[in-house]
């Protein structure tokens, strides 16, 4: 090693066997070679890069495996057999020269870096393992979204592992902390996305609708709820059935407003749906879809809900603290059908032992189908069975809604919950209802309604037993139930 005074003069090697008036590291390479004395760069631990032979590397050649690796000169170097060449023409080669191999690269690192080698590495930086916050907290240039690539970790750990830096290497043995944290991390990262993805890909296969589902957590390292079943259509427990009957159906070929006996036709001579099968009536206003027996065919713009869902939906972890939720894959229009709320449908019994436990959670999937009696027999709980809808988050200043719509049944008491847009909505937008819904019309049961609560300015600290609101809505009544 090279040593200097503080005025730049060379101290070591000895002046009396190279003399320099002034330090120069070039001008020194040369007198040593010259006189041919042996450098310290180039001790027999250290192999020389192999020299580069341009023709070689005019050609492309297809790599058959990775047999061993070495550091060359400081460079992270890989022993290489080619295809459908002998053994004979192996070369090193740096890992720019892999570039299109990744999957090779990717085998020979995951055999190479073994978790006892890991570990051996995590002692000797003085590492421990933390949680992903504080990792990001350490490094705040780095998050979910542009974390390094696995293969450029194993590169830099395995660089580590070869050539180990010395106490004094300070910023070498800090960036070798960082390798190994991030690389901690993407390791935890990479098992959740692959069990978010095998979730999506579960549920997209067992759903009757066509439409995707997507998942996608960019903000901590949670899954999906894993008592969680994913559900089509309502599921009936104990004293309840629900039976799929009716005893007539409308004869029109092409619903629509103008004909008297259409099911989808109001009161006021409107119609349920307008053209654009977007919804034509208030929440709380009754909706009867056309039936198996009407003569329309699945076209018509009456059948709507029991067409399914045609949104592109992603469910998807919040920033601020709710959870999960679901966004919109594209653009919404006011009125458009999102999906079904489905669930366990229980006894008002049943449902009274479970809002218990529940509210003690501060938490509630429960929907009393109290739509045609004030006393309703029925409730929809979706929070051990459900579909997308269960991860819908609460809003007091919503952009969806909930109406009751009967479909190929006779029980009043039975009908099926849909959700449509109250506004247009945009891609990547948030979808919420609100869980306190009160609309003004007679099939909602003054008994069953919850008191409107205050807003935040009339409210002065937190009440006992409340849930808090975290819509963040400029109506926001600040408590949930």
């Amino acid at each position: 090693r090279l040593q200097f005074d503080v005025k730049g003069n060379l101290m070591w090697p000895n002046l009396k066997r190279v003399w320099v008036s002034r330090a120069s590291f070039e001008g020194f390479k040369e007198e040593v070679e010259r006189r041919g004395l042996k450098r310290r760069w180039s001790s027999s631990k250290r192999k020389p890069r192999p020299p580069l032979n341009k023709n070689t590397y005019q050609s492309e050649y297809v790599v058959e495996r990775i047999e061993d690796c070495d550091i060359m000169e400081g460079i992270l170097h890989f022993y290489v057999k080619w295809e459908n060449w002998p053994s004979a023409n192996n070369t090193w080669e740096p890992k720019e020269h892999l570039e299109h191999s990744d999957k090779i690269l990717e085998q020979f690192l995951d055999k190479t870096l073994t978790v006892n080698i890991i570990e051996e590495l995590r002692i000797k930086l003085n590492v421990s393992k933390v949680g992903f916050q504080k990792v990001f907290n350490m490094y705040p240039s780095y998050n979910f979204e542009n974390l390094p690539s696995k293969i450029h970790l194993q590169q830099e750990l395995l660089s580590l592992h070869l050539r180990f830096p010395y106490d004094h290497h300070v910023v070498k043995l800090e960036k070798g902390r960082q390798s190994w944290l991030l690389f901690d991390l993407v390791m935890k990262r990479q098992e959740q996305l692959t069990e978010l993805k095998a979730w999506e890909d579960r549920v997209n296969s067992e759903s009757i609708e066509e439409t995707v589902l997507k998942v996608e957590n960019n903000v901590d390292m949670e899954v999906l709820p894993k008592d969680f079943v994913y559900i089509n259509d309502n599921v009936p427990r104990k004293n309840v059935r629900i039976l799929k009957n009716v005893i007539s159906g409308c004869e029109c070929t092409e619903c629509g407003p103008k004909i008297k006996a259409c099911c989808g036709r109001q009161d006021y001579n409107g119609f349920t749906y307008k053209k654009g099968r977007r919804i034509n009536v208030n929440p709380g206003t009754a909706v009867f879809e056309c039936n198996h027996l009407c003569k329309c065919d699945a076209n018509c713009r009456n059948r709507v809900v029991q067409a399914g869902r045609k949104v592109p939906l992603c469910i998807f972890r919040t920033h601020n603290g709710r959870g999960w939720g679901v966004k919109t894959l594209r653009k919404v229009h006011c009125g458009e059908f999102i999906c079904e709320y489905v669930g366990e449908v229980i006894t008002h019994e049943e449902a009274e032992i479970r809002g218990r436990e529940y509210d003690a959670q501060g938490r509630t999937y429960l929907f009393d189908l109290d739509y045609n009696t004030k006393d309703n027999p029925y409730t929809v709980d979706a929070a051990k069975f459900g579909n997308v809808s269960h991860f819908i988050n609460h809003s007091c200043d919503p952009n969806c809604a909930v109406w009751a719509v009967w479909i190929n049944t006779l029980d009043p008491n039975l009908p099926r919950l849909a959700i449509f847009s109250l506004r247009e909505i945009e891609k990547d937008e948030e979808l919420t209802f609100d869980y306190m819904c009160t609309p003004e019309s007679p099939v909602n049961t003054p008994e069953k309604n919850r008191p409107k609560l205050e807003t935040p300015e009339k409210n002065s600290g937190i009440k006992s037993g409340k849930s808090l609101c975290k819509c963040s809505a400029d109506k926001c009544r600040r408590y949930l139930f």
